[in-house]
């Protein structure tokens, strides 16, 4: 019987290598909220492609804390419109010998916009999509668009799981 096993030969890689965004201000909480999530992968087999996430760089103060298995960018400090952040976010694999790569998060903080009256028109009256728990992190699952709107549109995406 001969095994095969997988060598460590690929380092972890990042969708992008330069992620921003704008998030409107926020005040302080009593419990951390996601930011964004950072979302790199591992073209290694088993262990070697395990990834552990850490902050590297950016997080001097404290504001901020990863998820090292979700790598979910989370903070429960204040952030006031104008001000800006910039992370260093580094994924490690599993592997011997270790293998890492780095990507660099811009938050930008702005004002947050007041409430428009003028509903939002939607292309399609509802949506629903569907994954399957094999498919992989970051594909896009469905678009949503609405007609333009004039001003800023802010969203949370919310589920469940059946």
């Amino acid at each position: 019987m001969v095994s095969v096993f997988d060598e460590n030969d690929n380092r972890p890689t990042f969708h992008e290598k330069i992620y921003q965004v704008r998030l409107p201000e926020r005040e302080r909480r009593k419990k951390a909220e996601p930011i964004y999530r950072v979302v790199a992968y591992d073209q290694d087999d088993g262990p070697n492609s395990d990834l552990s996430y850490s902050i590297v760089d950016g997080n001097e103060d404290g504001k901020f804390f990863i998820d090292p298995k979700t790598a979910v960018v989370s903070s429960r400090k204040a952030f006031a419109a104008g001000s800006y952040d910039i992370l260093t976010i580094k994924a490690s694999d599993n592997g011997r010998p270790q293998k890492s790569s780095t990507a660099r998060l811009h938050i930008e903080w702005i004002r947050r916009p007041t409430p428009s009256s003028v509903p939002l028109v939607f292309d399609e009256p509802f949506y629903n999509f569907t994954i399957t728990e094999n498919d992989n992190v970051a594909e896009i699952v469905g678009v949503v668009s609405l007609l333009k709107s004039p001003f800023p549109v802010w969203f949370d995406i919310t589920g469940k799981v059946l």
